[in-house]
């Protein structure tokens, strides 16, 4: 069972590339594909039935995280720990940051779905940019407004961006406020509560007010938000930057495709260079084997792991991402490109395990502007300092504390509050758990957890 952001593709009986994943596996595959959404509601009804696949995702924060994992969840480490993950060479390839969040009491209970620390990406749409003569690559806070406003046209149906809250997100690195969470000399504290990334809020509110956004930016879902930006209704949206040969393909494939599409890289906001990034995690998601199954059975599935984990260059690098030559694509111009029954038919098995990221294989200008983003965003990225540390009061109360501070961001920006509603559901979060996080977070670095 593992989370999904496509559309659930048929079954192998009529799905070439499902089949022939099976056939490289070994086995018949009974794959679950589970809307991103309704993923963390699906894996807690799975728990407490006791229902568990031999392998799952699994959702961050779990409420008491480390016991799950250890009552549930085979313990990996005597199979990946030192010179052992020689056996699974492809998975030991695995960039080290990648494998933080895999470890609890003590040793390693997932495998990482890895993923560069660029982080989250401003997606652009250059067609549409250039047909109202404007800068998709703004040098202040200023030009990227100017920007925004530029490709706003609500009589053609036509809106800058989305989501709200990614919104603040980038705001927030123009601004320069802290990742998530700030830490100095053990202490660790929200950047909720950073004047900065209250400015950022009241800044997006002045956006929704300007109506840069869409009319529904307050209930679109992300697979909502993709769809738009395909369709040439939003001009800019934040997503993963993994996505980008997803995005060609959905806007057509191919070079003119590549040609529409672009990554603005935040500027500084009083302007003189680009603004620090953020830093991402590391890993899209954890995937666990399930407790019980044997030794011999367990190192078949890590066998399996590793099998999606082969790099670039090899014959199932080319098949995991591609299917079946002939059936699922073709080799134009020299590179892979999906057909349209290749497009119905993939499976997006990355979100179960996936090899150390690269760019492309593509267009090559898509390429090399891709290595150029990165290039930019990675010179001085602001960590997350919680990233790979543990917190017993988030684990259980993370989400409602997430939303609690989430829904209050949104009463902001769609002025159903003050600005003040913000420091007071700052008080309200501390009160209600933030500084057991807190500390805890503390606690767990000084453990070296």
């Amino acid at each position: 069972m593992y989370t999904t952001f496509l559309p659930t593709p048929p079954g192998p009986s009529r799905n070439a590339f499902y089949a022939r994943l099976q056939q490289r596996i070994g086995c018949q595959l009974k794959i679950s594909f589970i809307p991103a959404s309704d993923y963390g509601t699906k894996f807690q009804t799975m728990i407490a039935g006791n229902d568990l696949p031999d392998v799952c995702n699994f959702p961050l924060p779990t409420p008491d995280q480390p016991r799950v994992m250890d009552k549930l969840f085979a313990d990996l480490g005597p199979y990946l720990a030192g010179d052992k993950a020689m056996d699974f060479p492809y998975l030991a390839n695995l960039p080290t940051a990648s494998w933080k969040p895999t470890v609890a009491n003590g040793t390693v209970y997932a495998v990482p779905q890895p993923r560069a620390l660029s982080g989250t990406a401003m997606y652009a749409r250059l067609d549409l940019i250039t047909q109202v003569g404007a800068n998709p690559q703004p040098g202040s806070y200023d030009d990227f407004l100017e920007l925004l406003t530029a490709v706003t046209d609500a009589k053609a149906q036509r809106w800058a961006f989305g989501n709200p809250t990614n919104m603040v997100t980038h705001l927030q690195m123009m601004l320069g406020a802290p990742n998530n969470w700030s830490e100095e000399g053990g202490k660790f504290v929200s950047s909720f509560g950073d004047e900065r990334s209250t400015e950022a809020v009241a800044r997006t509110a002045e956006m929704v007010r300007k109506g840069l956004f869409h009319p529904d930016s307050s209930s679109l879902e992300y697979t909502r938000i993709r769809e738009l930006f395909f369709a040439g209704r939003l001009a800019l949206t934040s997503d993963g930057y993994a996505g980008w040969d997803l995005f060609v393909r959905e806007l057509g494939g191919g070079p003119e495709a590549t040609a529409k599409l672009g990554l603005v890289v935040e500027p500084k906001a009083e302007g003189g260079g680009d603004a620090r990034h953020f830093s991402g995690t590391g890993f899209q998601g954890l995937t666990v084997i399930k407790k019980g199954l044997g030794e011999e059975r367990t190192r078949k599935v890590l066998d399996v792991l590793n099998y999606l984990a082969t790099p670039i260059g090899s014959r199932e690098h080319l098949e995991r991402k591609y299917g079946v030559k002939g059936i699922d694509y073709t080799i134009q111009d020299g590179l892979p490109t999906l057909t349209d029954r290749g497009n119905r038919e993939f499976m997006d098995v990355q979100y179960v395990a996936d090899s150390q990221t690269i760019i492309g294989p593509g267009v090559k200008e898509g390429v090399d502007y891709q290595y150029t983003w990165h290039q930019r965003v990675t010179k001085d990225l602001v960590p997350d300092p919680s990233i790979g540390l543990y917190s017993d009061t988030y684990s259980r109360k993370g989400a409602a504390l997430n939303k609690m501070l989430g829904d209050a961001r949104l009463d902001v920006i769609f002025a159903r509050k003050p600005l003040t509603h913000l420091q007071e559901t700052y008080a309200a979060w501390r009160e209600k758990g933030g500084d057991a996080i807190a500390a805890e977070y503390a606690e767990s670095k000084t453990a070296g957890r």
